[in-house]
């Protein structure tokens, strides 16, 4: 079939070379190109949708940046490390000496069946203490590190109450065994 079409273009080429648009033709399509050349038309909707384009963009890299900065505990950490050593020794003897006072409570509220609520106020103040840590960086400095230091102390304090109360418990109870 390809060589029959071949040959009817190869036979009758002269037929067809002769025929050509007309001038005017021509004249109105080289018009339209010398109107448009200068000008891009873009419709309003693709303007709408590359906005918006845009704008999820930016909020979607706002959005990961944000989250980012909030899941990087530890930057915070080496940021108040370099800018306050003092407040990084103290508080980690601190929280040392809690965690080990924590222990012992826990331990010894079992014992005694003391339940949960013995610990209530010390996780308190660790949220307070948590919101200081957050706010270091936008106030006064050395307020918040006082604010801090005395948290810390404020924990220790009533977690050796605890502990006494604890003790005198353990020392009733004894003192009840020893008459019976």
């Amino acid at each position: 079939m390809d060589d029959r079409l071949e040959k009817f273009i190869k036979s009758h080429r002269e037929e067809m070379d002769d025929k050509s648009p007309s001038e005017e033709l021509w004249k109105s399509i080289e018009s339209e190109i010398k109107t448009d050349a200068g000008q891009i038309k873009i419709s309003k909707s693709v303007i709408f949708w590359r906005a918006a384009a845009v704008i999820l963009l930016l909020i979607s890299s706002w959005l990961v940046i944000d989250k980012l900065n909030q899941s990087n505990p530890g930057n915070d950490e080496a940021i108040i490390a370099a800018t306050n050593p003092q407040l990084t020794e103290a508080e980690n003897y601190y929280i040392s000496l809690i965690a080990e006072k924590k222990k012992e409570i826990s331990v010894m509220s079992e014992k005694y069946d003391l339940g949960a609520d013995f610990l209530n106020e010390i996780d308190a103040l660790d949220s307070m203490y948590a919101v200081l840590k957050q706010d270091l960086h936008q106030g006064d400095e050395e307020q918040l590190v006082d604010a801090m230091i005395l948290n810390l102390q404020f924990r220790i304090e009533i977690l050796n109450k605890q502990l006494s109360i604890i003790q005198s418990l353990e020392n009733n109870q004894r003192n009840e065994n020893v008459i019976l």
